[in-house]
């Protein structure tokens, strides 16, 4: 670990990233506002996309996403109702529900991304390819940290 820190730059460089976060998924909200749709369901149903055969319970979902169980098990039941999850019993411990993305889940989330795009564009259209590389590689490196 290197120890000649400059904490002073690494506290501006905190206090950026966080108001950069809060406006930011100020303005997705804003977006997906109108999809009844709000950032948890979006994280959960983006977890899915990339594997959309996967299930899982609702306590390791909560888990691997770092977020809490009652906020997870919420979101879900919305997402239940409205078609975008499916939620079925384990077949091998009744005790136990799966819940899995399903292809109007996949299709809302496409909607959201593309109702999202204007933002992306406003936000981050301004950068160079490099500043944009340069970015994807510093916040990458950032997440390894956080694991």
């Amino acid at each position: 670990m290197n120890m000649n820190h400059d904490y002073e730059l690494m506290g501006e460089s905190l206090v950026n990233l966080i108001i950069c976060y809060q406006q930011l998924a100020n303005r997705i909200n804003q977006s997906i506002e109108p999809m009844q749709m709000n950032m948890t369901q979006i994280s959960i149903l983006n977890h899915f996309s990339w594997q959309p055969a996967h299930s899982t319970t609702i306590g390791k979902l909560a888990q691997v996403m770092e977020m809490n169980q009652p906020a997870v098990t919420k979101a879900v039941k919305v997402m239940v109702s409205r078609g975008w999850m499916r939620k079925k019993q384990d077949e091998n411990d009744a005790r136990v529900f799966l819940v899995s993305i399903t292809k109007g889940g996949l299709k809302q989330l496409d909607l959201a991304r593309e109702a999202s795009t204007p933002l992306l564009v406003s936000t981050l259209g301004e950068l160079s390819k490099n500043d944009l590389g340069q970015l994807n590689k510093l916040l990458i490196k950032l997440k390894k940290t956080l694991r």
